[in-house]
């Protein structure tokens, strides 16, 4: 399986380089820029019997903007989910600005 070269957060736990992570999470870190060669893992039930990825692409849900899980965890792994890069320094509401421009 492909190694992390990023620090990700995943329903609540975080991952890092030289973490092992369980296939279910992996399925989750679709961001390729997550992983070392930017190319995210391909599972068997994934592929068309090729090898090629299949269509199986895995739609994170935009968080809420107050209460529970509106934290800037969550946005930064909504917004890495979009394609979008977060910078270390940015706050979840430079988070939600940069999604809402990007809408």
């Amino acid at each position: 399986m492909p190694r992390l070269k990023a620090f990700v957060h995943v329903a609540g736990s975080v991952y890092g380089p030289g973490d092992e992570v369980p296939a279910e999470v992996a399925r989750l870190i679709t961001n390729p820029k997550a992983w070392e060669g930017g190319v995210p893992p391909v599972f068997d039930d994934e592929t068309g019997g090729d090898g090629q990825s299949g269509d199986a692409s895995v739609e994170v849900a935009e968080p809420p903007r107050s209460g529970a899980g509106s934290g800037r965890p969550a946005w930064a792994e909504y917004a890495a989910s979009l394609g979008l890069e977060v910078p270390a320094d940015a706050s979840r509401d430079d988070i939600i600005a940069a999604v809402d421009k990007a809408k």
